[in-house]
């Protein structure tokens, strides 16, 4: 990947709109952007953690594996979200997995030279840390989701997020492309993917949403982005 296209990358990248060119610079110069194919593995569980991600493109999928082998996810992230943060919180090693689901485009830094750039750079920090904490904030609706929502209220909970961080509006509602396969969704919700394939039909039968492989339309208007 050449030089020019990685600086283009990092200066498009919000969190670090307003950073100082000569950061940015040593940005460019001290990080590596790689490709990934969907279900590339981008770490594992208990591999070190020695550096901050950085997704401009593409879906990857953050899940915990328990100690009898299930997998649960966490979160799935778009463009403009970080991952791996758990190093600068003072994690040695990752504790979870982070698996692309759509092919992606992924900026490393190593994770000491970063917290040296935030260290210099005010509005770096406060967006990292402002970020760091939106991501627990959605994790704690999750949780909550899982605790206090049946199955049909989690998928349905699950949707309307999806549509709002990765959706774009249209005549005749929101579209998502592509769309998740229905096992996906079960990981991402803690259903079974029979009971996903249901309550879609459900939801299609009730003309809330229009679906195939290759795309969601949220037709529900009350589903709709708030932008």
């Amino acid at each position: 990947m050449s030089e020019k296209t990685k600086i283009w990358y990092l200066q498009n990248f919000n969190l670090f709109q307003g950073i100082d060119t000569t950061s940015m610079e040593r940005m460019n110069k001290m990080s590596r952007m790689k490709e990934s194919k969907k279900k590339d593995i981008i770490y594992f569980p208990d591999e070190s953690s020695n550096n901050i991600y950085f997704l401009k493109a593409g879906k990857i999928k953050i899940s915990r594996i328990s100690e009898d082998g299930r997998i649960t996810t966490m979160q799935l992230l778009g463009p403009g979200e970080i991952f791996g943060e758990g190093s600068l919180l003072g994690q040695d090693v990752h504790e979870n997995i982070a698996e692309v689901v759509e092919d992606a485009v992924v900026c490393s830094i190593n994770k000491d030279i970063f917290q040296d750039m935030m260290l210099s750079n005010p509005k770096l920090n406060l967006s990292i840390n402002k970020f760091i904490g939106f991501k627990l904030r959605r994790i704690e609706a999750k949780i909550e989701d899982l605790v206090f929502k049946n199955a049909k209220e989690r998928i349905i909970a699950f949707l309307k997020r999806y549509g709002k961080n990765f959706g774009k509006k249209m005549v005749d509602g929101v579209m998502v492309r592509p769309f998740l396969t229905h096992q996906e969704i079960a990981d991402l919700t803690a259903t079974a993917r029979q009971t996903v394939n249901t309550i879609l039909n459900d939801l299609v039968t009730e003309n809330k949403i229009k679906y195939s492989r290759r795309h969601l339309l949220i037709r529900d208007k009350s589903w709709k982005q708030n932008k």
